[in-house]
């Protein structure tokens, strides 16, 4: 029997529309001192939004806060965000803003049942303007050292070329992915802190190659 199952549009949407709505009013709080865009990125951006069937920890959704200019000091930036999302989520049923260590959590516990009922995480990322564009900068924090710096990580542009030759050559291909490749790699998962985009482009990498290859 399957660990993980998908969650239904009907039952994420509201929530999707939810956190939203606390991202634009963060981008209100803080407008004066620094702007960003946002995104919804990874599984919660293709509708393969999971949960652990009969878990505690619900679902969640991943979304890059994207800075419209560069700050040489990402603790300033990191500190004024969550002290923004805690504003912004007063009167919601989120707990106080978690930081972690590529991200920001919110999450709406169910204390009765000694569950999460769904959480988010915002990466704040930065896309620096040079002749490289296969890469971008992402808060990272050391909790231990209470230390903030920038880190580097590599764009997946390829994924979207890979699902497009997918989708031209291979019949059928999108639940071939979403149940034979995505939800396998989901279950077999044994790294807590693995992000749900980071399972889907591996999914979409193993797909490819064993077609492509033939």
């Amino acid at each position: 029997m399957s660990k993980y199952e998908f969650v239904s549009k009907k039952e994420y949407s509201p929530i999707r529309n939810e956190l939203e709505k606390i991202i634009k009013e963060v981008q209100n709080i803080l407008r004066n001192e620094f702007t960003f865009q946002f995104k919804l990125v990874g599984s919660g951006n293709r509708h393969l939004i999971t949960r652990k069937r009969n878990g505690n920890k619900g679902f969640d959704f991943d979304y890059n806060l994207i800075l419209n200019q560069y700050f040489s000091n990402p603790k300033y930036v990191k500190e004024k965000i969550i002290s923004a999302i805690n504003q912004a989520i007063k009167g919601t049923k989120y707990d106080y803003a978690e930081n972690s260590t590529t991200s920001i959590t919110i999450k709406v516990k169910n204390t009765k049942k000694s569950l999460i009922e769904h959480s988010c995480d915002f990466a704040i990322v930065y896309y620096p303007d040079d002749s490289e564009d296969n890469y971008f900068k992402y808060i990272r924090y050391n909790k231990k050292q209470n230390q903030y710096i920038w880190s580097i990580r590599h764009n997946s542009y390829n994924i979207d070329d890979k699902l497009d030759w997918l989708k031209e050559n291979i019949e059928n291909y999108w639940n071939e992915l979403k149940y034979d490749y995505y939800l396998e790699l989901k279950n077999v998962n044994k790294d807590p802190n693995k992000h749900s985009f980071q399972s889907f482009h591996e999914a979409v990498n193993n797909m490819f190659n064993e077609y492509y290859d033939e």
